[in-house]
């Protein structure tokens, strides 16, 4: 009957059935509550099924991990499959990763050495410019601790 007109009323169904329209409103509020749960439950295994897979691409590029250190391209993954994280369950999920950096200077003598005509001949003169030097950074990011927070 609500197939053919969607818009009936309680009042022209209780009618039709012969029961009274709070009957009516009743047994509609009970079948969308259990459609409602239905389709919620279909949501939750859904919701479920998809954050198993994220899980296991998570732990499938910890596989990548060498020396507790993780490469910038899987890192990038990693933020692309706890952003899917995020945006499945609405939650934050805490990345703890801390930042190495390594230090190594390279220290080095200037000379500066030229020529220099004095009494017509030619004469090496040298003058000290002072210790230099390059320092380089490298950087990297590696497991961290959650208590250290």
């Amino acid at each position: 009957m609500l197939r053919d007109d969607p818009t009936t009323t309680n009042k022209q169904l209780a009618k039709v059935l012969n029961v009274n329209r709070d009957t009516v409103a009743l047994d509609r509020k009970i079948m969308v509550e259990a459609l409602h749960k239905e389709t919620q439950s279909e949501t939750e295994l859904l919701r479920a099924d998809m954050l198993q897979k994220l899980e296991s691409l998570h732990h499938e590029l910890e596989l990548h991990r060498r020396d507790g250190k993780l490469p910038v391209s899987v890192i990038h993954e990693g933020l692309l499959v706890t952003r899917s994280i995020i945006e499945l369950l609405g939650v934050r999920k805490p990345v703890v990763e801390t930042l190495e950096v390594k230090k190594s200077t390279v220290a080095f003598r200037t000379t500066v050495v030229r020529t220099q005509m004095v009494d017509g001949k030619a004469v090496v003169v040298s003058e000290n410019k002072g210790l230099c030097g390059v320092t380089r950074s490298q950087l990297a990011l590696k497991a961290g601790d959650d208590e250290g927070r």
